[in-house]
């Protein structure tokens, strides 16, 4: 940020979208939470508003919707990411390679246009798969998909899917604690 104002964007609609939990007001989404948590702090004893453009996108209900709303809604002002002047992403560290994958599929960036930041001790999973197995299946997933049209198709693929597996009995008892 010293030679410009930087920007930054706090993108997360709400934990619990991909098991079907309800939309929260939007000041109580994952967006908007870390916005206001990071505007009451201070750098050198200024808050964060002195140093960058903070913008909030709370409408997604995954991470591939994180990455292509905050591209299409403009948040990032049409910036050319390079190996210069990368695009900063943070996460936790389980989940920054998913994200970087999907941001190199959106935005179309090299690896070296990128820096990544991890955050806290967090662990992201969805639907008890860990990190470790979603990065595979999206990466088999979206293979060739390149625009965002095609991107979101595979995602509604996906969320297809784990509807159908979630409702045979086998992974209901599962889920359920049983055996």
């Amino acid at each position: 940020f010293a030679a410009r104002r930087g920007r930054i964007v706090f993108s997360g609609g709400w934990a619990g979208a991909a098991e079907g939990f309800g939309r929260p007001p939007p000041d109580y989404r994952e967006g908007s939470l870390m916005l206001a948590q990071a505007m009451a702090a201070e750098i050198r004893g200024t808050g964060l508003a002195g140093y960058a453009d903070a913008f909030a996108e709370v409408e997604s209900d995954s991470t591939l919707e994180n990455v292509l709303r905050v591209k299409e809604e403009g948040h990032l002002g049409g910036a050319p990411f390079t190996a210069r002047d990368p695009l900063g992403l943070v996460a936790h560290r389980e989940h920054l390679p998913r994200i970087t994958y999907l941001v190199r599929k959106a935005f179309g960036l090299s690896g070296d246009a990128m820096v990544t930041v991890t955050a806290g001790r967090g662990r992201e999973s969805y639907g008890g798969l860990p990190e470790s197995v979603l990065l595979p299946i999206i990466r088999v997933a979206f293979l060739g998909a390149h625009d965002h049209s095609s991107l979101r198709g595979r995602h509604r693929m996906l969320v297809a899917w784990d509807h159908r597996l979630r409702a045979l009995p086998q992974v209901r008892d599962r889920s359920a604690g049983g055996r």
